[in-house]
């Protein structure tokens, strides 16, 4: 007799048991599992219930510019690679004659800890 499936595992497979994308096997545990579950019952209701929704709801098509609009953006974060991403974070790098001291000072107070000084 195959393991039954728990509730996680059941709920997890709801996308997939709406979509009829299951195996035949898997569907017929989440059905067996649905049978004797009020909770996961209720919880499938609910789901397929939205999907319904979904489906009836009115499909708009995006404006003709969206896309061009999109590709533009990704063309252009494509240019600028990570040199856009160094550059966007610039304005949070410490300069390096307050950074140098810094380290320094931490590494003698880490020397002198350990040395018990």
């Amino acid at each position: 007799m195959p393991a039954q499936l728990s509730h996680r595992e059941t709920r997890a497979l709801f996308i997939a048991f709406a979509d009829e994308d299951l195996p035949a096997d898997k569907a017929g545990e989440v059905r067996s599992h649905l049978d004797g579950c009020g909770e996961c019952q209720r919880g499938w209701q609910s789901y397929s219930a939205t999907v319904q929704r979904l489906k009836a709801a009115p499909r708009h098509a995006a404006p003709p510019a969206l896309a061009t609009q999109v590709m533009t953006r990704v063309k252009r974060q494509r240019r600028s690679g990570l040199r856009g991403l160094t550059l966007m974070h610039a304005h949070y790098r410490l300069p390096v004659e307050i950074l140098v001291p810094v380290l320094l000072a931490a590494a003698v107070a880490a020397y002198l800890l350990m040395a018990g000084v």
